[in-house]
């Protein structure tokens, strides 16, 4: 995209030129600190965009703080719910596909994202486990999205990625609910229908219009692995389309943290040292760094549990100290509601008795019973650091 003017004086931004392109995030993101429009050259703008050849006035979206961000947030996201809902629906009825609407809703998504990260990826730690399969399209997305602006998409190439991760599980509607639902472990012969979704989610998307060829690409191969251990087609590393490694990644995390049928969510920590640990054989090396970091080991939302049994709300943790969370205590040692108190353990803080406290361990979010929207809705907790 090619800056042809800015609604502000140029001697007042830190660019040398009047006129220059613009081809990451970061850089959209310096201009979104020093003006709110830009007039770019449409004709400099990648296939696919639309617009004629005129330069258009595009608004820049400027970052807003949380509190301000989450109300605009949870709207985008019970929209997109209700889409991904819909989509479902329309697999199983064999209706066609509101591509179009799926667009309009990725777009809202990667917007707000783009404003303030911490507002969606905190809606993702609000889960509804009769609802996994809708809420697992939409937070692959979410998670999507937020990893490619760590990678430096365009915000063309986020919506592409946001709609991957959206549409990358329709073909799961053709198996067999009984094998999805199955309280148990699968066996050979069920393993091997489960393993048809990849082709049938490929079938039911290059048969619609309008899906961007990365989604195809997302859906069959977000089951393929670095090593060829992976299925449809045992594809190994650079046979892997690049968006089907960063769908993988994103998809496994947000199953390894899901409650199934099958088996208890687990906490963020261990879903990243699984993830960690298969990079290089399984995963893209430095798309799971890029993803660690973006998540954190102690993210806003998950539940800690301290020496002292007493149990708290993660806010976030201090730039210098990524291993000494700050959380809301909710729970006493009982496990019984009590005061809020922040508790901040960078700072070496005591319990009642007078002994240092410490982590004892990190459940995820919804562990005892805890609602943390409640808290939030209190103005008790701000997510940091995010």
């Amino acid at each position: 995209m090619y800056v042809l003017e800015l609604d502000e004086s140029w001697e007042n931004t830190p660019f040398l030129f009047r006129g220059f392109q613009i081809r990451t995030i970061k850089e959209l993101e310096r201009i979104r600190q020093v003006a709110k429009h830009a007039w770019v050259e449409a004709r400099s703008l990648p296939d696919g965009i639309p617009g004629d050849t005129r330069a258009e006035l595009v608004p820049l979206i400027g970052k807003v703080d949380f509190r301000q961000e989450i109300e605009q947030a949870q709207q985008t996201w019970g929209e997109a719910l209700e889409v991904s809902r819909g989509l479902l629906d329309a697999v199983r009825l064999g209706q066609a596909l509101d591509i179009p609407g799926v667009k309009r809703t990725i777009e809202g998504c990667v917007e707000s994202i783009l404003r303030n990260p911490a507002a969606m990826l905190w809606l993702t730690q609000i889960r509804n486990k009769d609802d996994y399969t809708a809420e697992h399209s939409l937070r692959t997305a979410i998670y999507a999205i937020s990893l490619g602006r760590r990678l430096d998409m365009l915000p063309r190439e986020l919506v592409d990625i946001g709609m991957c991760g959206m549409l990358h599980d329709l073909g799961k509607i053709k198996v067999p609910l009984p094998i999805l639902t199955k309280n148990g472990r699968l066996s050979a012969d069920e393993y091997l229908i489960m393993q048809t979704h990849a082709d049938s989610g490929r079938k039911l998307l290059m048969s619609t219009s309008d899906v961007p060829p990365a989604a195809v690409d997302a859906a069959y191969c977000h089951h393929e692995r670095l090593d060829g251990s992976g299925y449809p087609r045992g594809l190994r590393h650079d046979k892997i389309p690049q968006v089907a490694k960063l769908v993988a990644i994103v998809d496994a995390y947000d199953a390894i943290t899901s409650d199934r049928v099958y088996s208890k969510g687990r906490s963020s920590l261990e879903a990243l040292r699984i993830i960690f640990d298969a990079a290089g054989t399984h995963f893209d090396e430095e798309m799971v760094a890029h993803f660690v970091k973006l998540i954190g080991i102690y993210p806003p939302g998950e539940i800690a549990e301290l020496s002292n049994g007493e149990v708290g709300i993660i806010i976030g943790c201090p730039p210098g100290n990524k291993l000494k969370p700050k959380l809301l205590r909710v729970l006493d040692a009982d496990k019984q509601p009590c005061r809020e108190r922040v508790i901040d353990l960078a700072t070496n803080p005591k319990d009642d008795q007078g002994k240092p406290y410490y982590l004892y361990l990190v459940h995820p979010s919804g562990a005892f019973g805890i609602d943390i929207e409640h808290y939030r809705r209190k103005g008790l907790l701000v997510p940091e650091n995010l």
